[in-house]
């Protein structure tokens, strides 16, 4: 039997960053509402809806079908790319196979548009007068930190053993990072909705408290793509 392990091997330590950024970004964005002591464990029930909703549908979407739909499109054009050249200059596209790597550019393009996603919330872009030089810096930050994250899901998915079987078994390799995706919402949100907090409409809020937890998560965040 071939390995059938969720989680690719040697990712543990990748997981556990992530996870850290989690509760970082949690605590930090606790802290920065005012650190309410109030715990309203009645609001358990909307946490665990809210994230795990959060995390099938942003997985089936960015990880189930964009990854692999670039994967498939930067496969067709390195097989396809030098054979449209006339016979007499193909010479000159031998190397163009290996501009493109099918998975690194999948990985990339993937997780930049998840993370550029981040920027477009339900509301409006900005907080209604948000200082626009911090919030600026933090649409930067949301970006990156956005970015990393689906990195590391994306990197789950691909390296997975079911990765690269067909389908419908292929689907499995998106429980990883459904999971590891509901664990860091839990912790990024839990601490601010189960103290009576409301989520923000928009992740530019101006609020220079914000830059804290989003410059560490970043970095841990950052730690854990350069350790997959």
């Amino acid at each position: 039997m071939g390995n059938t392990k969720i989680i690719p091997c040697g990712f543990g330590p990748v997981l556990v960053l992530v996870l850290l950024a989690g509760v970082v970004g949690g605590l930090g964005q606790w802290w920065a509402d005012g650190g309410s002591q109030a715990v309203q464990l009645a609001r358990c029930g909307a946490l665990l809806a809210e994230a795990w909703e959060a995390a099938v549908v942003e997985e089936v979407l960015f990880r189930g079908v964009l990854l692999w739909a670039c994967l498939s499109w930067a496969r067709r054009r390195n097989e396809a790319y030098p054979r449209r050249a006339p016979r007499a200059h193909r010479h000159r596209f031998a190397g163009l196979r290996a501009v493109v790597d099918p998975v690194g550019f999948a990985v990339m393009a993937s997780s930049l548009i998840f993370g550029l996603a981040h920027l477009f919330p339900e509301g409006s872009l900005m907080a209604p007068g948000a200082d626009i030089g911090v919030a600026a810096i933090q649409g930067v930050l949301k970006v990156t930190q956005s970015t990393l994250f689906g990195a590391v899901m994306a990197l789950l998915v691909v390296r997975s053993p079911y990765g690269s079987r067909p389908f419908p078994q292929r689907a499995l390799s998106l429980m990883a990072p459904v999971i590891v995706h509901g664990l860091f919402d839990l912790l990024f949100w839990g601490p601010l909705l189960l103290t009576g907090g409301v989520l923000p409409s928009t992740y530019l809020t101006g609020n220079p408290a914000d830059l804290v937890p989003l410059v560490i998560t970043t970095v841990l965040l950052a730690w854990a793509v350069k350790s997959c």
